[in-house]
């Protein structure tokens, strides 16, 4: 790889992921800052000091340099022919919409140290059947792992205290989640589709449930919801057709009033 290249610091480096390559050129150009966008040996596009990859096209494998801090928003878009990835310890971002339609990328490691997950960054990734989040991860993007049709295992790490809407909308296969006790609120629509998810038990702690969250969830059969929960959406649980049995605490049927009655029905308070 090149090592003529313009030195930016970390923070900024970071800070790339949340805007388009051309808005960044924009921005520097106004400002008379230089920014070198480079290729590197591996065919694929680096900017400042090789901190960040910006572009990586027609690969089957492909191996992230040690040292890339941030994989910039779609990064790897529609590379339909990407297969495996390997990724570095120093990564620490995965940017928006980074996977989007990797339709045949099979396996995935994401690195210990990893702080963020972009929105949309592995959307319609549909041939991923598993996805281990470190514990390093503290946000993960709105749909992020939407369409994964053959993710059939996936957890959220402690320390997540938003699920984001759509995260894992229509996951067909998702059949195993796990929500930990820092969650505070669940996003819209955040698990509707996961038609293979069977039970879900919601933490003390989390107070809003929002809009369709496990709408059409048509395996889904029993799910516990705490005490802590303050609001609850409409149509959360539209068309669960296995649905049983809606635990919740004592005292709380009055928090539920906007279930559908033949939601309400299924109510059990233990």
């Amino acid at each position: 790889m090149e090592k003529q290249i313009e030195k930016t610091n970390s923070k900024e480096t970071v800070s790339l992921c949340d805007a388009n390559m051309y808005d960044v050129l924009a921005k520097r150009k106004k400002t008379g800052e230089s920014l070198t966008i480079y290729m590197g040996e591996d065919g694929a596009l680096y900017s400042d000091n090789g901190q960040s990859i910006w572009r990586v096209v027609a690969k089957k494998k492909f191996n992230v340099p040690n040292g890339v801090v941030v994989i910039c928003d779609r990064a790897f878009f529609k590379c339909h022919s990407l297969r495996r990835i390997s990724l570095p310890k120093s990564l620490r971002v995965i940017g928006n919409e980074a996977f989007w339609q990797c339709y045949n990328l099979q396996s995935v490691k994401l690195p210990q140290n990893l702080e963020v997950i972009g929105g949309y960054a592995f959307n319609n990734c549909k041939s991923i059947e598993i996805i281990h989040i470190p514990s390093s991860v503290t946000e993960i993007g709105g749909s992020a792992f939407t369409f994964c049709k053959s993710l059939t295992r996936a957890n959220i790490p402690d320390g997540i205290t938003v699920i984001r809407d759509f995260t894992f909308y229509w996951c067909v296969s998702l059949n195993d989640i796990s929500i930990p006790k820092s969650v505070r609120k669940i996003e819209q629509y955040a698990f509707s589709g996961c038609q293979s998810l069977k039970s879900v038990y919601i933490p003390n702690g989390v107070r809003t449930i929002g809009d369709g969250v496990f709408k059409f969830c048509e395996s889904l059969k029993s799910i516990y919801i705490p005490n802590s929960v303050r609001a609850i959406g409409e149509e959360v649980f539209f068309q669960c057709k296995s649905l049983e049995r809606i635990e919740i605490p004592k005292g709380s049927l009055k928090k539920f009033a906007r279930l559908l009655p033949n939601e309400q029905d299924k109510l059990i308070e233990i």
